[in-house]
């Protein structure tokens, strides 16, 4: 068995070129084929920035893409990389584009490590993606949060009663419920302070926090505790912009949605609609998707698709983002939520244009949408999580977006989206890990 070259980067973990994997002691990781183009050619021009038009060509050879796409695979990158502070191995060139740090080039012996590796009577091939599935299951791996992975993630979920209202946390580890249990005290003692009172009262209130953003979703509630007609709503906040968002709550100055202005060809009446506000640097400031949802001749398999709209700023209409097409399981297995379901990716196409009123590199609009190629482009799966539910309305948990809320179409009411879960339990009958 031949030698081959691996680079060694500064953060310990190796890059092996011929095989596009990543190798630290514990886990093996397969690059997507952007990220090895990339990745190759930041190391193949070590000593010279690389503009961000070079990227673009070399990540995506085939086609044309954003500079949403590079950001999305620079950030990947970096998680991948175990890069502990921003640019420990890219490190960015403002008004440039990137360049790789110090690296070491070594040689190694496949057929030494076979004699050490109790994969070695299936084969190379075999033993790589056992390695990969080993850690994909891995829940201390860090890189695991932004790759989608083949198992649900596993969460810490709190519950909290604050005067009328229902609080739930969701998060990845102990830090994040730390700073968002931090954060809610803060956001109490605001608004009593400016009210002599807490004025948010019956709502059913949820919080996320990634590496990426934070993610809140609520409702009013009736008298019988469930979420009244149109006050369902959530906000995607970009981590240095919570100030802004924590204002909002704090002058009780939530946002609910409206009906949008969107033009297309497409008749066909959406299974369900979501509306989600976002608070970044970007301009963007909403974005809107049409779900489409039919069940296939396999029970619990379902046809599922999607269309989305970004709010231009001047109009008030919404434009085309991009639309997907997927194959959505339910999965009859213990979660912790009260369901999952898998999503297979098919099909994914961009019909955003480049515009001067947003800054794309801070879109969490685009940034989120840029998972969705990135899934699609691999096939990857990934999952959404039930999270509450009513008639014709669901709250959903995805992996990498956060939270938002699956409304059905007011246009055709014999389509619920939430009917296809009409045998799930209450959301307050489910055990949650605390």
């Amino acid at each position: 068995m031949p030698n081959t070259e691996q680079i060694r980067f500064q953060t310990d973990v190796c890059y092996i070129e011929s095989q596009g994997i990543l190798k630290t002691p514990e886990s093996t990781l397969k690059l997507n084929l952007s990220e090895q183009y990339i990745l190759s050619y930041l190391i193949d021009n070590y000593g010279n920035p690389v503009t961000k038009d070079e990227l673009l060509k070399v990540g995506w050879p085939d086609r044309i893409v954003t500079e949403a796409s590079l950001f999305q695979v620079i950030r990947a990158l970096r998680v991948k990389l175990n890069e502990k502070k921003k640019g420990d191995v890219i490190e960015t060139l403002p008004r440039v584009g990137y360049q790789i740090r110090e690296f070491t080039r070594e040689t190694i012996n496949f057929q030494e490590e076979a004699n050490l590796s109790p994969f070695k009577k299936i084969g190379k091939k075999t033993a790589i993606v056992s390695a990969i599935g080993l850690a994909a299951v891995g829940a201390g791996i860090g890189w695991m949060k932004y790759v989608p992975s083949h198992t649900p993630t596993n969460y810490i979920i709190e519950k909290d009663r604050i005067g009328s209202n229902d609080i739930t946390i969701v998060t990845a580890n102990a830090d994040d419920l730390a700073d968002l249990r931090s954060k809610v005290k803060e956001l109490i003692k605001g608004q009593t302070k400016k009210y002599g009172k807490l004025v948010t009262q019956n709502e059913r209130v949820y919080l996320l926090k990634t590496d990426e953003f934070y993610s809140a979703a609520w409702c009013a509630v009736d008298a019988n505790d469930q979420c009244i007609k149109n006050t369902d709503f959530s906000y995607k906040i970009a981590t240095d912009e919570w100030d802004k968002f924590a204002n909002i709550v704090i002058n009780n100055q939530k946002v609910y949605h409206d009906t949008p202005v969107i033009q297309t060809e497409y008749a066909r009446e959406p299974t369900a609609v979501v509306y989600t506000s976002y608070i970044d640097k970007s301009g963007i400031r909403s974005k809107v998707m049409h779900y489409f949802m039919t069940p296939t001749d396999n029970k619990g398999v379902f046809d599922y698709s999607l269309m989305s709209f970004i709010k231009d700023p001047d109009s008030g209409n919404f434009r085309a983002l991009a639309i997907s097409a997927s194959k959505a399981y339910v999965e009859n297995r213990e979660s912790q939520f009260l369901q999952t379901i898998k999503i297979e990716p098919e099909m994914f196409h961009w019909a955003y244009q480049p515009s001067p009123d947003y800054d794309e590199k801070e879109s969490l609009a685009l940034k989120h949408t840029c998972h969705f190629e990135c899934q699609s482009s691999d096939k990857r799966s990934y999952y959404n999580y039930v999270v509450y539910k009513q008639p014709n309305l669901l709250l959903m948990l995805n992996e990498f977006t956060g939270f938002f809320w699956n409304s059905t179409s007011q246009g055709d009411p014999s389509i619920s989206y939430s009917d296809y879960f009409s045998g799930l339990v209450p959301d307050e009958k489910k055990k949650t890990d605390k």
